[in-house]
C-alpha cells in the first residue's frame, strides 16, 4: 500500500514541478523586473501600505488560478491510475486531496517568502500582506472542491443547487474577513486568524473530506448514479440536440432522405438550438433590460432593438456556420465523417441533401432570432401604434409597420444566409490550410484598406488620393465576381449543378443589381460621387456572394468527399 502511494506521489511530483517552477518564477520575476526598471529610470516605487494591500487581492486571484491549474493538470493523470490500485478508496481520495493541498501550500509559501526577501519589510504580515488566513481558506476551498467534484459525478438538481450555495457562502465568508465593518467600509488586512475562524475552517474541511471520500468510494464501486430527474433532463436535451428519438415511422425511405435526416440530427439541429434559440433568447432579454437606455419614444426603441438584433444576428450566423461547417469532418479534419463518405449517392444528390439541410438551418435560426425581436416590438412598440382616435390612423401605422418589418426581415435573412452559407462552404472543404487562406485574405484586405485610408489621410490631403480607395473597391469587386463566376462554371462542367440553376442565379442577381442601380446608385459627377459609385459596385459583388453557395457548396463537398 505505502509503496504504491509513494510511486504515485513521485509521478505526481514529476508532472507538477516544471509548471510549479515556472509559475513561482513568473510571479516573482515579473514584479522584480518592474522594480528594477523603475529604479533604472530614476523613479522610486510610490506604494504605501494601503496600495500594496490593494495588490494583495490581485495576487490572490492570479496565484490561485495558476497554482490550482497546475495541480489539477498534474492530478489528471494520477486519478485514473489510482482507481486501479489495491488500496481502500478512502486512502486514495485522502491522498488526492492532500497532494493537491500540499503542493498549493508549498507554492504559496515559496512565493510569499520570495516577496518577503525582495519587496516587503518586517511589518508585512500584520500591516498589508496576510498569509495565514488565505492559505487556510485555500486549503478549505480545495477540499470542498474535491468533495463537490466527486459528488457531482452523480448529479442531481439538489446537489447542484447545494454545491453552488456552498461555493457562494465560502467566498462571501472569505471576503467578509477583509470587511469586518461591512462591505461598504474600507477593506482591512486579515492579519489575525481568530480561534473561531480556525475551528470553523477545520470543521468545514473535515466535513468536505468525509463527503469527498464517501462520494469517491461510491464512484469507484460503480454505484454513483444520477437522479431520475437529471437523467430525464439529459435524455430530453440529447434528443433535442441530436433528434435521436423513435418517430414510429417504419416505411421505406430513399438514401437521400435518410442521409438528410442523419445529417440533420448530427449537426444541423444543434446549430439551430445554439445559433437560433439561444441567440433569440439573448436578443429578447438584452433588449428588455436595455430598453430604458434606448429612449422613451417608439423610434428610439425600435432603433435600439434593431441594433442589438443585427449585432446578435451577425454573431449567430458565424456560430451557425461554424457548427454546421465542422459537422462534415471528424477530429483533426483528416477525412469526412464515415456515414457521409460511404453514402451511395452521386455528388449532385449528396450535395442536394446537405444543401437542403443548410437552407432549413439558416431559415429556422433566423426565424428564432426574429421571434425574439418581434416579441420586443409587440410588447414595447405596438402599444404606441394603437394610440389614436381614428381607426384609419391605427390601420395605416399597422400596415406601414408590417410592410417595413417584412422588408427588414427579408434583408436580414439575406445577410444571415450570405454569412452562414459562405462560412459553411469554406468549412465543408475539409482543408485547414484553405480555412486559414480565406481568413488571412479577409484580414489582409481589411488591413490594406485601413492602411490606404490612414496613409492617404496622413501623407497628403490631395483629392487624387481618393483614387487609391476607388481602385481598392473595384479590384476587390472584380476578384469576387471572377471567383463566383468561376465557381459556377466549374460546378456546371462537373455536373454538380444544372445550367438552369446557374442561369436562375445570374438572372436574380442581375435583376437585383439593376433595381439597386436604378434606385440608389449615385451619378459619378465628382470624386466623392465616383468613390461612392465604386463602393456600390463593391456592394453588388457582395450581393453576388449570396448566390455563390449554390456552386461553392457542391464543389466543397465534392472536394472533401474525393480526397
Amino acid at each position: 500500500m505505502s509503496s504504491a502511494l509513494i510511486a504515485t506521489t513521485k509521478s505526481f511530483c514529476r508532472r507538477a514541478w516544471p509548471g510549479a517552477l515556472i509559475a513561482v518564477a513568473s510571479l516573482v520575476i515579473v514584479p522584480l523586473m518592474i522594480r528594477i526598471l523603475m529604479r533604472l529610470q530614476g523613479s522610486s516605487i510610490p506604494y504605501n501600505d494601503q496600495e500594496i494591500f490593494s495588490l494583495h487581492f490581485t495576487y490572490l486571484g492570479i496565484s490561485w488560478v495558476i497554482f490550482l491549474s497546475i495541480t489539477v493538470r498534474a492530478l489528471a493523470g494520477s486519478q485514473t491510475y489510482c482507481r486501479g490500485l489495491p488500496i481502500s478508496s478512502r486512502a486514495i481520495a485522502t491522498w488526492l486531496m492532500l497532494a493537491m493541498v500540499g503542493l498549493v501550500v508549498v507554492l504559496q509559501l515559496a512565493t510569499n517568502g520570495a516577496y518577503r526577501a525582495l519587496f516587503f519589510d518586517e511589518r508585512w504580515l500584520t500591516d498589508y500582506w496576510p498569509v495565514l488566513g488565505p492559505i487556510l481558506f485555500l486549503t478549505t476551498l480545495i477540499l470542498t472542491g474535491h468533495a463537490i467534484f466527486w459528488t457531482l459525478n452523480a448529479p442531481s438538481y439538489t446537489r447542484i443547487i447545494l454545491s453552488m450555495g456552498i461555493i457562494v457562502a465560502l467566498f462571501w465568508w472569505f471576503l467578509s474577513r477583509y470587511f469586518p465593518n461591512g462591505f461598504k467600509a474600507d477593506a482591512v488586512p486579515w492579519s489575525h486568524v481568530t480561534l473561531g475562524e480556525f475551528v470553523l475552517m477545520q470543521l468545514v474541511s473535515l466535513a468536505a473530506w468525509y463527503q469527498g471520500t464517501r462520494a469517491f468510494t461510491r464512484i469507484r464501486s460503480g454505484i454513483a448514479l444520477p437522479s431520475p430527474q437529471w437523467t430525464q433532463t439529459r435524455n430530453w436535451w440529447d434528443s433535442l440536440t441530436t433528434g435521436a428519438t423513435s418517430s414510429g415511422q417504419t416505411g421505406v425511405i430513399s438514401h437521400r432522405t435518410a442521409l438528410a435526416r442523419l445529417h440533420w440530427r448530427d449537426s444541423c439541429q444543434r446549430a439551430v438550438i445554439m445559433g437560433g434559440a439561444l441567440f433569440g433568447i439573448a436578443v429578447l432579454v438584452l433588449n428588455t433590460v436595455m430598453r430604458n437606455s434606448f429612449g422613451s419614444g417608439p423610434i428610439q426603441l425600435t432603433n435600439g432593438f434593431l441594433q442589438i438584433y443585427m449585432m446578435f444576428s451577425i454573431i449567430a450566423a458565424l456560430v451557425v456556420g461554424l457548427i454546421v461547417g465542422e459537422g462534415t469532418c471528424g477530429l483533426g479534419r483528416t477525412e469526412m465523417k464515415g456515414f457521409l463518405a460511404v453514402t451511395p449517392l452521386s455528388d449532385r444528390d449528396f450535395a442536394v441533401a446537405l444543401f437542403g439541410n443548410l437552407v432549413k438551418t439558416v431559415l429556422y435560426s433566423s426565424l428564432l432570432i426574429q421571434a425574439g425581436l418581434m416579441l420586443n416590438m409587440l410588447i414595447f412598440v405596438s402599444p404606441w401604434m394603437l394610440q389614436g382616435d381614428q381607426a384609419s390612423t391605427v390601420a395605416y401605422r399597422g400596415m406601414a409597420f408590417l410592410l417595413g418589418y417584412t422588408a427588414y426581415f427579408l434583408w436580414t435573412l439575406a445577410c444571415f444566409w450570405t454569412i452562414a452559407a459562405n462560412v459553411i462552404s469554406v468549412f465543408w472543404t475539409g482543408r485547414s490550410w484553405f480555412y486559414f487562406l480565406v481568413i488571412g485574405s479577409i484580414i489582409g484586405c481589411f488591413g490594406l484598406f485601413v492602411f490606404i485610408v490612414n496613409s492617404t489621410d496622413r501623407v497628403s490631403h490631395s483629392p487624387n488620393n481618393l483614387y487609391y480607395q476607388m481602385a481598392f473597391f473595384l479590384v476587390l469587386a472584380f476578384l469576387i465576381f471572377v471567383g463566383v463566376v468561376t465557381a459556377f462554371v466549374i460546378a456546371c462542367q462537373r455536373g454538380l449543378i444544372k445550367i438552369s440553376t446557374a442561369g436562375i442565379a445570374g438572372g436574380l442577381w442581375l435583376i437585383g443589381s439593376l433595381a439597386a442601380i436604378y434606385l440608389k446608385f449615385p451619378t459619378p459627377a465628382g470624386l466623392q460621387e465616383t468613390l461612392m459609385f465604386c463602393l456600390y459596385v463593391f456592394f453588388l459583388s457582395l450581393f453576388a456572394l449570396a448566390f455563390a453557395p449554390l456552386a461553392t457548396i457542391p464543389l466543397a463537398l465534392s472536394w472533401n468527399r474525393h480526397r
